[in-house]
């Protein structure tokens, strides 16, 4: 009898035992769900944060392309106001020696040319920062590709004298597309740039465009130091970059592609490094 209550407090002990393990392996369950969804929830936030650095660094970029549109119009006014002047008084100085010193002409003809092309050079640096600075955000312009790609040149045409040479190769026939002349410039000015600063000391940059039913192909090559194989997949990701800290944001090819697929084209690149790299423009033409 005493050795059947004591087997029965023994099972009622091991009952509650087993349920309180039960209990503590449902509650460690439950934590461990707990400490998962934790986990889940913390990368989410972490990704939400990194998702939101990177849309900041986007509009800080958008906002700083924009201030220096709205800068460059500025100078171009302010260039165009003198350079109006030099030219009413370069007419004025042309009349005078016409009427009252003809026999001085010839002599006076050489510097008279040379103040003309000093005034066309910054007419077209101008002309270029114009067309950079549209603030159109619509895509309804008619894009006359090979002047825009000229526009961008000029524009970078300090960084290339004496160092580069540049060849281009364009088709007899103008061809125009339907699109944002401003952003396209954007593109052009991003991708040249890209070219003259792979080139350490001197080099070259070849342009070439070639039309092909609907299709307008802009190749732009470059015999800088090139992109290696690892990197080839990567550069039109947003904030990749191979450049120094500080030198470069890895989002002007990011902006371009996007630019260039509004334009319902395509962009995309061959690369050795140490040969070079070319960057290949599709668009659809009128």
């Amino acid at each position: 009898m005493i050795v059947s209550e004591r087997t029965l407090e023994i099972n009622n002990v091991n009952a509650k035992l087993h349920s309180i393990n039960e209990e503590l392996h449902t509650a460690n369950t439950e934590l461990s769900n707990a400490n998962n969804n934790l986990e889940v929830q913390k990368n989410e936030l972490t990704y939400m944060l990194e998702t939101l650095s990177k849309t900041q660094d986007q509009l800080i970029e958008s906002e700083k392309m924009a201030s220096i549109g709205i800068l460059a119009a500025g100078v171009a006014h302010e260039i165009n106001n003198p350079l109006n002047f030099i030219q009413a008084g370069l007419w004025g100085l042309q009349n005078y020696f016409e009427e009252s010193l003809p026999e001085h002409i010839p002599n006076v003809n050489v510097l008279i040319e040379g103040i003309e092309t000093g005034i066309t050079r910054a007419s077209n640096i101008v002309t270029s920062l114009n067309h950079f600075s549209r603030q159109n955000t619509k895509m309804d312009e008619i894009c006359n590709i090979h002047a825009i790609i000229d526009n961008c040149l000029v524009m970078l045409q300090n960084n290339t004298k004496h160092r580069i040479s540049i060849t281009k190769e364009f088709t007899k026939e103008i061809y125009t597309c339907h699109g944002n002349e401003g952003k396209l410039h954007q593109v052009f000015l991003n991708i040249l740039s890209n070219a003259i600063q792979a080139i350490v000391d001197e080099g070259k940059i070849a342009i070439t465009t070639i039309a092909y039913k609907n299709t307008l192909t802009i190749k732009i090559s470059d015999t800088g130091y090139g992109i290696n194989a690892e990197n080839m997949n990567k550069i039109i990701n947003p904030f990749f970059t191979t450049k120094e800290p500080g030198k470069g944001t890895g989002l002007g090819l990011a902006i371009s592609h996007r630019i260039i697929t509004d334009h319902k084209g395509e962009l995309k690149f061959r690369s050795e490094t140490g040969k070079g790299t070319s960057v290949y423009i599709y668009l659809p033409i009128l």
